[in-house]
C-alpha cells in the first residue's frame, strides 16, 4: 500500500513542489516520504506524508544512533516543516510571482553526472573521447553528502569517482601524443571504468527508492 495518488496530487500543488524542509524548487526531483516510517508503525495516509528534495529525504534517515553526530530529524520536527511550509505557502502566494528553476540538488545531480559518464565511456572512439565530468561529486563532498550515505553506496561513488579521476588523467597523456590517438592505457581505463560507474549510478537510484523502508 502507499499514499492515496489524488492525495499525493493536492499535496505536490500545496507545497508548489517546493521541498518542506530546505524550501528549494525540484519539479519531478522529489519524493513523498512518511514523517513516522512505516517500520515504526507509520501509515500510508497523506497527513503522514511529507515532500521533499532527494537530499533532505537521505538526511533526514540518516543518523547512527549508536555513534550520534549532529541532531536527528525527529518525527515531530518533520511535521512541523510540512505544516508551516504549507501554511506559509497558501498565505504567501507572491512569493512564486517570480520564475523559478528546478534545483536538482546534490544527489539527483551525482545521478545525472554517472549517467552522462556512463554514455560518454561507451562511446569511445579511435580519436576523441570527451573527459568526464566530476563537478556533482565535488559539489556533493563540499555539501557533505557523500558522508550522509550508507557505506556501500558510498563506497561505490568512491570506487566510480576514483576510477573517473584515472581516466581524466589518461585522456590528458592523450594530449602529448603528435596523433591524439588514445593509447592503450587509457583506452584500458576508460573500459574498466564501465562497469563502477554502472554499479555506482544503480546503487544510488536503489539507495534512494529503499529509504522510505528503512
Amino acid at each position: 500500500m502507499a499514499f492515496d495518488k489524488k492525495e499525493v496530487a493536492e499535496l505536490l500543488v500545496a507545497c508548489h513542489r517546493r521541498c518542506c524542509v530546505c524550501h528549494r524548487f525540484c519539479g519531478s526531483k522529489m519524493e513523498i516520504d512518511h514523517i513516522i516510517q512505516k517500520a515504526h508503525g507509520g501509515l500510508d495516509e497523506i497527513e503522514n506524508g511529507i515532500a521533499v528534495c532527494f537530499d533532505c529525504h537521505a538526511e533526514i534517515h540518516h543518523y547512527n544512533n549508536k555513534h550520534p553526530k549532529g541532531r536527528k530529524f525527529t518525527p515531530e520536527e518533520i511535521k512541523g516543516h510540512k505544516l508551516q511550509w504549507l501554511e506559509l505557502c497558501k498565505k504567501k502566494p507572491e512569493m512564486f510571482s517570480q520564475s523559478m528553476s528546478a534545483d536538482v540538488g546534490c544527489i539527483g545531480g551525482l545521478i545525472d553526472e554517472l549517467e552522462f559518464n556512463f554514455h560518454s565511456v561507451n562511446s569511445i572512439s579511435e580519436n576523441y573521447f570527451c573527459p568526464l565530468r566530476d563537478k556533482q561529486f565535488k559539489r556533493a563532498i563540499k555539501a557533505g553528502i557523500i558522508s550522509i550515505l550508507d557505506n556501500h553506496v558510498k563506497n561505490s561513488l568512491l570506487d566510480a569517482y576514483n576510477q573517473i579521476g584515472k581516466v581524466n588523467n589518461a585522456i590528458a597523456m592523450t594530449a602529448t601524443r603528435a596523433d591524439y590517438s588514445l593509447s592503450g592505457n587509457t583506452k584500458r581505463q576508460i573500459t574498466e571504468s564501465i562497469e563502477p560507474i554502472s554499479k555506482a549510478k544503480s546503487d544510488l537510484q536503489k539507495y534512494l527508492e529503499c529509504q522510505d523502508d528503512a
